[in-house]
């Protein structure tokens, strides 16, 4: 599954660095409403497909790779998406897959930082910005997730997922601000 996400990550970032502007501002809140609804709807899809067909390993595979390229493409809310893509294969509580969900996260988001530094795509002062907010919410959300009621953190995330979705419609399709 590793290495599966990392390859998955290296092609999703070599396409973004083939994405124009535009393009991927036209593709960003699709990318995120398919992860809000997927997050949404994704257990009880999951436990009728389950019902249904036996779930094996080249499938898996597919799915975790295709989860790579999105990680890889759009870093943004690929640990929701992998939460919900695996909720439909996996009847396990969510909370049990947190730990191998942060290292495919990050094995996606470092080859793709990688090859953006390889393309010498990064603008060094806001990727280290955002690397210590990142270390700093990820190290709290742990802490918090540890000790909060999983039907309130899925709430919260559905909250939260589908209000930044909203904001990323209107700015790409509303004449939102620009970034």
């Amino acid at each position: 599954m590793l290495a599966t996400t990392l390859c998955g990550g290296l092609a999703g970032a070599l396409l973004l660095l083939r994405t124009s502007p535009a393009a991927f501002t036209f593709v960003l809140p699709w990318l995120l409403l398919l992860a809000s609804i997927a997050l949404a709807f994704g257990r009880r899809l999951g436990t009728a497909l389950r019902a249904r067909w036996q779930v094996g390993a080249p499938a898996v595979l597919m799915l975790q790779f295709a989860l790579g390229v999105y990680g890889g493409y759009f870093g943004g809310a690929v640990g929701i998406m992998m939460m919900a893509m695996w909720g439909l294969i996996d009847k396990r509580d969510l909370k049990e897959l947190n730990a191998p969900r942060t290292l495919m996260v990050s094995a996606a988001n470092v080859v793709a930082v990688a090859a953006f530094a390889f393309a010498q795509a990064v603008h060094w002062p806001v990727t280290l910005a955002m690397l210590a907010g990142a270390v700093i919410g990820g190290y709290g959300g742990a802490r918090a997730g540890r000790r909060a009621p999983a039907n309130v953190i899925r709430g919260f995330t559905l909250f939260i997922t589908f209000c930044i979705t909203l904001i990323f419609f209107f700015k790409a399709y509303l004449g939102g601000i620009h970034a």
